[in-house]
């Protein structure tokens, strides 16, 4: 049964069976976030526009279609600070939910940068792992414990 499976989807034109497999599997969308430490140990955070809460974050967003995370990760560094960061690997992949995966990298950045903020955020901050702003995203404090865990 299986291989007569196989026959049947292989005569199916390529179009329409990427469109099935569109179809018929779940949508999410991806996103990145990083980490990035300064030489001497502190974190940058940003303190977003539209997030009313929780202003405070890690730098990241959402992927562009064919769009690497770790591209993705610094292209969202770049609009949103004018900053340049550099990655140098992976924490963790989560569900943030049904929706929603992200990649966590964790990299390296110069203080010395002068950021020039874009619509999306209100003030950038080097902070040390320990101090996190009072109203940061819990879901990205817990990021920052679960990396000081792995570090310690």
């Amino acid at each position: 049964m299986a291989s007569l499976l196989a026959r049947v989807y292989r005569l199916i034109p390529r179009p329409f069976t990427r469109f099935l497999l569109w179809a018929l599997n779940a949508k999410f969308n991806f996103g990145a976030v990083g980490l990035f430490l300064t030489p001497d140990g502190r974190l940058l955070v940003l303190r977003h526009v539209y997030r009313h809460r929780y202003a405070w974050g890690l730098p990241g967003g959402y992927l562009h279609r064919g769009e690497t995370p770790e591209v993705g990760l610094l292209r969202e560094l770049r609009e949103e600070t004018a900053m340049v960061a550099s990655i140098t690997g992976v924490l963790c992949v989560e569900e943030v939910d049904a929706f929603q995966k992200e990649a966590v990298f964790v990299g390296t950045i110069d203080p010395a940068q002068t950021p020039q903020l874009n619509h999306e955020i209100y003030e950038v901050a080097f902070v040390p792992l320990d101090a996190l702003p009072e109203d940061m995203l819990p879901r990205h404090a817990a990021i920052i414990a679960r990396y000081c865990a792995s570090i310690h």
